[in-house]
């Protein structure tokens, strides 16, 4: 299937945003884990992806957490090592809590972002103005999105995505210049 997109239209989308939310597992992680001899699972995150959500919230974008899936809560050991206030985790359904987020922080549908990989993902971009699929997303998630990272989950496309918004906003030179000088971890 051809999922080419409109740059302009979804970086026009992206200058909105002013909340952006994410799954975990096959957005942060490559969609594999570890299980040791006890059963005990773990996941990788890919160090940049942290850089792109602290980016964004240096920048006055609220990042939210929602996770369907976490039975080990390490996505919440992420979030908290993120400093991350909007974390969620086994919530049954994604789409009543972008509402909720959306009722809390007083915005509209068009200053929300997505980003999914997979069926779970679709209710919730249906309802968001910038929707984004990872590059491995499945079919239906990348034709709902406005913008499909190169990058596949686990290996930096919250980073890509970071980068897209911020530069979209005009504030990515800046950041840049700013994180330079100071250092960032």
């Amino acid at each position: 299937m051809n999922f080419e997109k409109n740059i302009e239209k979804a970086q026009e989308k992206a200058r909105k945003v002013k909340l952006f939310a994410h799954d975990v597992h096959g957005v942060l992680t490559p969609n594999t884990f570890f299980c040791d001899s006890e059963g005990k699972r773990r996941y990788s995150f890919w160090h940049m992806d942290g850089f792109g959500d602290l980016s964004l919230t240096a920048n006055g974008i609220q990042i939210a957490f929602l996770d369907t899936t976490s039975i080990d809560e390490e996505g919440l050991f992420r979030a908290r090592e993120l400093k991350l206030d909007k974390f969620y985790y086994r919530i049954k359904n994604k789409t009543e809590k972008l509402e909720e987020l959306k009722k809390e922080l007083g915005i509209s549908d068009e200053q929300v972002g997505y980003i999914g990989c997979e069926v779970t993902d679709v209710a919730p971009m249906k309802r968001v103005g910038f929707a984004v699929a990872t590059a491995d997303a499945i079919d239906e998630v990348k034709e709902r999105a406005d913008y499909i990272t190169l990058a596949p989950g686990g290996r930096g496309p919250i980073r890509e995505i970071c980068e897209f918004i911020l530069r979209a906003m005009g504030k990515w030179e800046e950041w840049v210049e700013k994180v330079t000088r100071m250092g960032y971890k």
